[in-house]
């Protein structure tokens, strides 16, 4: 009896541990926006966007504005046509900086929030996903 409780209760913690830890890369974006089409729709209705997008992967079109490296290699992007319009991607793997070089890439990533306010003074937001991985 201990045995099989042990067995079973190791084989839940092994497959908590690996929920949530699957590369992006290989999943299936629910939605695919560009830049503009994600920020606004978040401008538009904030409430409605984080229903529909947060905690999903979405993948994500636009021209490179930041690089952000660390030891040589590439750990997040800010896509945007526009300063203030953005999406931040923060990478789940480091990526070589030939891959992000060029006008205009294609991320896929977990949405996790929208930073911005439509009814403030400041025009634009941020759209931040998590996990991301350049589409190839």
């Amino acid at each position: 009896m201990k045995k099989a409780f042990a067995s079973i209760l190791i084989a839940g913690l092994l497959l908590f541990a690996s929920c949530g830890h699957d590369d992006t890369s290989n999943e299936e974006a629910a939605y695919t926006l560009t830049v503009e089409e994600v920020v606004n729709a978040f401008l538009e209705d904030e409430g409605a966007s984080n229903l529909k997008y947060n905690d999903l992967i979405i993948e994500v079109s636009g021209p490179v504005m930041e690089v952000i490296k660390e030891n040589g290699m590439i750990t997040g992007l800010k896509l945007s046509n526009d300063e203030f319009n953005i999406v931040n991607c923060t990478f789940q793997n480091p990526v070589e900086p030939a891959r992000a070089e060029g006008g205009s890439v294609t991320v896929k990533g977990i949405c996790s929030g929208f930073l911005g306010d439509a009814s403030s003074m400041l025009p634009g937001g941020t759209v931040e996903l998590k996990r991301a991985a350049i589409v190839d």
